[in-house]
């Protein structure tokens, strides 16, 4: 996995074989940048990137001029090697070693955009959309964004705005 665009396009995020995690395509990292880019301003906002794994949509955010992400992520071995990485590139990030609904009970610091991306099995995609927007961690005119199979909707879901089918996934964006 490489970074696309901004700063440090070109950059390898490493990936460790046979980590539990499952990072955004290339090809769809930037088709979320293009249809972000074309409504909100990305340089200067703050990010949330849940379940992040190797960290590839948040790197990418503050490649392209974010002013600060926040990491969440749950597995010790993703978190470690995204907390290294963060250190190497002092990158203006924090990597929170939790699990999501945990992260989410905290008090909020609304962010900007704020990206899902749980694993395709995971089952409370709903509960993690509505803390999201209940508890005020998107900021007003913000977006949020759920990675999800394609064979999943939250087109019911309240703010929903969009969605966008890659192979095998799908992105749903919401509006704060």
């Amino acid at each position: 996995m490489r970074i696309i665009r901004g700063k440090w396009q070109g950059r390898q995020i490493p990936f460790p074989k046979g980590a539990p995690t499952r990072p955004l395509t290339e090809k769809a990292r930037e088709a979320l940048f293009n249809i972000l880019s074309n409504r909100w301003t990305i340089e200067g906002s703050r990010v949330i990137d849940l379940f992040a794994g190797a960290g590839t949509v948040g790197l990418e955010f503050l490649s392209r001029g974010a002013a600060h992400v926040t990491f969440v992520e749950r597995d010790n071995q993703a978190a470690s090697l995204l907390r290294s990485l963060v250190h190497q590139w002092n990158a203006p990030a924090e990597v929170y070693q939790e699990d999501v609904l945990q992260f989410l009970q905290r008090p909020p610091q609304p962010a900007d955009f704020v990206f899902a991306g749980p694993p395709f099995r995971y089952w409370q995609k709903k509960l993690v959309i509505t803390l999201i927007f209940s508890r005020g961690w998107l900021c007003p005119g913000g977006c949020f964004i759920l990675e999800h199979p394609v064979y999943e909707s939250y087109r019911e879901m309240p703010y929903f705005w969009r969605e966008e089918r890659y192979v095998a996934s799908a992105l749903s964006f919401f509006r704060g």
